[in-house]
């Protein structure tokens, strides 16, 4: 039975009876397992639900809906039999070089493919079972987000440490040949799949187009809590400058072919080596921003946009607080706001001890981290200081499990902001 979170107000299921802590038991006479069952089985005109209320009373109830109406449903989870957890033991595992007391999805080690479909996560496929792979296909759960890393099926096995990584390249095809689109990411190791392995595996994958809508490559990241774990290094900056040089090749090589690029490399390449970042144009819709490719670009499209003042009503003095890498990406940001008089601004970094000093991308600072650094400041220094609401997840809680409510009260004293965007950043200065 699957528990029923929430019931929208004046909905079909909402005028039907249902209520939240009710409980699904069949859709249509059919068990569901997770969201995907949920959608098929509601895509019908007419809905027959068998529940069981929060009192344990058992009925049955017809609904009728419009077609594209809302039922009205919502759940907690959007798997209902339990997450697939991740087989692998893989080299680079950010979640084995985490300490603990962290958020609770961060120690979550999941290898999902239904979260791979409905929310954008990447999987490996390594614990696929026939009848999973065959309900891929039938429901056409298109696109996957696919964790390559190689092709070479013992590099593979090597990296992940799972017999069943080697079956990486039959699946692709599988895929393929049952027109399954997908996105693939390459976690850059170096002495691993980096050089002559990246050209290997990035010629081979290019063969899945068009059913291969992109691939993502970010370099390896690693923490200081590494204790037990494979012998591994972070990309130094010339291996950098060298694999953006074949990544520029193979881009080119996609576009000879295809008249498109599928290939993105990781912002952290070009803000490491001092490379300038592609244009927004060669991001193509950003199919890979959530892997923090290309977020940068779009910044910098934001900035032109933005108006940004001649001068200020008032002397005003504000501080953004940022990561190594992060005030790297905010540069054009800096020289836009030296423009404005009246308007003193300082970009503060912030280094992650809590990871390692190697961890140097803004979304990995901790509230740990960041209290430290503005305790460093006197308290009436700046008008503003602001903060880049990635730290944040959508429950409003950083990466070490402390809540913004309480980070805002412990540094009551200070007038901090999180902003989301530059519109909303510029807001806060012109307006307060």
């Amino acid at each position: 039975m699957v528990k029923i979170e929430e019931v929208i107000e004046n909905s079909t299921a909402a005028k039907a009876g249902l209520n939240s802590n009710d409980k699904i038991i069949t859709i249509n006479g059919q068990k569901i397992n997770d969201y995907i069952d949920y959608l098929y089985q509601i895509s019908e005109p007419v809905i027959e639900l068998e529940i069981e209320t929060e009192d344990g009373l058992r009925k049955e109830i017809e609904l009728q809906r419009m077609p594209g109406e809302e039922l009205g449903i919502e759940f907690k989870e959007i798997v209902f039999d339990g997450l697939k957890q991740c087989k692998n033991n893989c080299i680079f595992c950010f979640v084995k070089q985490q300490p603990q007391k962290m958020r609770n999805s961060l120690n979550q080690m999941d290898d999902d493919y239904r979260f791979s479909f409905l929310q954008g996560s990447f999987v490996t496929l390594t614990n696929l079972d026939k009848k999973e792979i065959t309900r891929i296909i039938e429901k056409n759960l298109s696109p996957l987000n696919i964790s390559v890393h190689t092709t070479n099926p013992e590099l593979r096995v090597e990296m992940m440490k799972n017999p069943k990584a080697a079956e990486i390249n039959r699946l692709l095809k599988l895929f393929q040949k049952n027109n399954i689109q997908f996105h693939t990411q390459i976690v850059l190791c170096p002495g691993y799949n980096d050089q002559k392995e990246l050209d290997r595996t990035l010629k081979e994958l290019l063969e899945f187009y068009p059913q291969l809508l992109s691939i993502g490559i970010v370099p390896v990241g690693l923490t200081k809590y590494r204790e037990g774990l494979a012998e591994l290094r972070t990309m130094t900056e010339k291996e950098m400058k060298d694999s953006l040089k074949q990544i520029s090749y193979w881009q080119q090589q996609a576009k000879n072919k295809f008249g498109e690029n599928l290939i993105y490399a990781a912002d952290e390449f070009y803000l490491s080596t001092d490379t300038e970042i592609p244009a927004v144009e060669e991001y193509n819709e950003f199919p890979q921003l959530e892997n923090g490719i290309g977020l940068t670009a779009l910044i910098n499209e934001e900035i032109k946009a933005v108006k940004f003042p001649e001068s200020l009503k008032r002397e005003k003095k504000i501080a953004v607080i940022t990561s190594v890498l992060g005030k790297k990406a905010l540069n054009k940001l800096s020289e836009r706001l030296k423009s404005t008089a009246k308007l003193k601004s300082d970009f503060l970094v912030v280094e992650n001890e809590f990871f390692g000093k190697t961890v140097t991308v803004t979304g990995l600072l901790t509230a740990r981290d960041l209290k430290a650094k503005i305790k460093q400041i006197r308290a009436d220094k700046y008008d503003n200081i602001f903060i880049p609401e990635v730290v944040l997840n959508d429950q409003m809680k950083f990466l070490d499990d402390v809540k913004k409510e309480e980070f805002l009260e412990e540094l009551s004293e200070y007038r901090i902001e999180f902003v989301s965007d530059i519109n909303q950043f510029m807001e806060v200065i012109n307006n307060g």
